[in-house]
């Protein structure tokens, strides 16, 4: 009977280890399920979004250029003349199959005032040509749709705005009224210019903004939201743009297509993680069986004290540590991989919200910051600054030198940045590939442009050559400013986006300055004709 109490005590021990065992197991199957795999997935689709956004900016942008180019045009003394018949020789001059070409364009339309057509030109989609004429019939009757459209927007005084018409071959069409250089005097007449949203287009997209797109035209109303297809390894996503059309109501689809490598690599990492965490857990349940005896019970009570306390001040009361058994080595090796831990966990937190190449923040840790930093300044309240820095022409800088050099230049461009915001006390990120951030709380918007000149002169003193660059022979950065009082809406993506936009207006402007953010009806005389995205 005495002889069984030993071994009654290892099977309840062992019941309650494995008891604990299966509770914890269950317990990371519910975690898993109901939290770290939803949460895993949410970032996912959050960074579908995030490229449908930038997919987004960069049509509105195609659009606004396509706008800002008609009105250069229309706005000018010479096309004045040539609608009034004072300038024969303006379509000589001005337009040729290379000009529509290297800009884009499908077709340009001259309008008189009372909406006749004065003179089109454009390239025929069927077969390349360019064609000139002053009706839109015989060679030019490719012409008809987009003249019948172009009128219709005249009829309706719509005649200074950007559309997207899907009944022809989709394209986007921006149209202004014809005025002289000054503006000075009533409309001479109007001028369309309209750009085919063909496979030209697409791939200039996907070369400008790195991602496969594909367009899709839907006889369905414009849904609320976007649209997500997960397939293996790709996720396909898709954001609709109302258009116009003179048939039912038709909706373009804008889609491309993701590798979901990060996500899948990060769901197999942790699936291994709960792998490694189990069998970890049932190794040591069998080490504790194995030296169940009565000599053991004791330290191991002392052993489970010591876990409790090494974690709050790293004390070792009973001594263990310095035991020469196996309880001794157990408290040791604990210690340590406790010390590993917290150290493992330090540089986990540190990649988690820093960037691999420059060590700066990354997008992460800067977004948190300027919610905080925004909270702060509402609630204050206090002044504001945040600024966007990007380095100029990059990609040829790229080009010319190779990934490799654009690494290093990258490097030290943010030293030469952290420097500056380690100078000043304030946080500069890196959120794009060659895009920076900064966040100044309770800096004024003269003293924030004081700073971002103090960090075009540590870039220009650097003096990184740059071959290729229509700027300066060396690298230098655009850098745009707003302030908490710039944005339109109480939040901080309004307040990045007005940032966004003076950064924009530096770079319209010749790169290589500092700019503060202004209304755009203070900015509006910037034209993007002739100006390099």
């Amino acid at each position: 009977m005495h002889q069984r109490i030993p071994r009654s005590l290892r099977f309840r021990f062992f019941a309650a280890l494995g008891g604990l065992l299966l509770c914890a197991i269950a317990a990371l199957a519910a975690i898993s399920a109901w939290l770290i795999f939803p949460a895993l997935q949410a970032e996912e689709r959050a960074m579908v979004k995030r490229e449908l956004d930038r997919v987004e900016r960069s049509f509105e942008l195609d659009q606004q250029q396509l706008h800002a180019q008609v009105r250069d045009w229309a706005h000018w003394d010479d096309t004045y003349q040539f609608i009034q018949g004072d300038y024969p020789r303006y379509a000589d001059v001005n337009f040729s199959q290379e000009m529509f070409e290297d800009m884009r364009y499908q077709l340009m339309a001259f309008f008189t005032t009372s909406g006749d057509v004065h003179f089109l030109a454009g390239i025929n989609p069927v077969t390349d040509a360019y064609q000139t004429c002053r009706a839109p019939i015989d060679d030019c009757s490719w012409m008809t749709p987009w003249v019948t459209n172009m009128q219709a927007a005249i009829a309706d005084n719509n005649t200074d705005q950007i559309s997207i018409y899907a009944d022809l071959p989709p394209a986007i069409m921006a149209s202004s009224p014809i005025l002289r250089t000054d503006k000075s005097g009533t409309a001479a007449g109007w001028l369309f210019k309209t750009r085919s949203l063909d496979d030209d287009w697409l791939a200039f997209m996907e070369v400008y903004t790195g991602l496969p797109i594909t367009l899709n035209l839907s006889k369905e109303t414009t849904p609320i939201s976007d649209t997500f297809s997960f397939s293996g390894n790709t996720v396909f996503a898709e954001r609709y743009f109302p258009t116009s059309s003179s048939l039912s109501p038709v909706s373009l689809g804008v889609g491309i297509e993701l590798n979901r490598t990060s996500y899948l690599t990060s769901l197999t990492t942790f699936r291994y993680v709960l792998l490694w965490t189990a069998g970890l857990m049932i190794m040591v349940i069998a080490l504790v069986l194995l030296l169940l005896e009565k000599i053991v019970l004791k330290p191991l009570r002392l052993l489970t004290q010591f876990t409790q306390q090494v974690g709050i001040d790293g004390a070792d009361a009973h001594g263990l540590t310095k035991r020469n058994d196996e309880i001794g080595l157990l408290a040791r090796t604990f210690q340590e991989q406790f010390a590993c831990q917290q150290q493992l966990n330090a540089e986990l937190l540190k990649l988690s919200t820093h960037d691999a190449l420059t060590g700066l923040p990354n997008r992460r840790l800067f977004d948190q910051r300027l919610e905080t930093a925004f909270s702060d300044a509402i609630s204050t309240p206090s002044e504001l600054a945040v600024m966007m820095l990007d380095i100029d022409h990059f990609k040829l800088y790229n080009d010319h030198y190779g990934h490799q050099r654009g690494d290093e230049c990258l490097q030290q461009v943010a030293g030469a940045f952290n420097s500056i915001a380690t100078k000043f006390n304030f946080l500069i990120a890196r959120t794009g590939g060659e895009e920076f951030s900064a966040i100044l709380p309770g800096v004024s918007p003269d003293s924030a442009k004081g700073i971002g000149e103090q960090l075009t002169r540590a870039i220009d003193q650097l003096q990184l050559p740059h071959a290729t660059s229509p700027v300066k022979p060396y690298v230098t950065v655009s850098v745009g400013i707003a302030t908490l009082k710039d944005s339109k809406s109480p939040s901080p993506s309004a307040v990045m986006s007005t940032a966004d936009q003076a950064l924009y207006l530096a770079k319209a402007a010749g790169r290589h300055q500092v700019v503060l953010f202004k209304p755009p009806k203070a900015s509006n005389t910037l034209s993007a004709h002739n100006t390099p995205l």
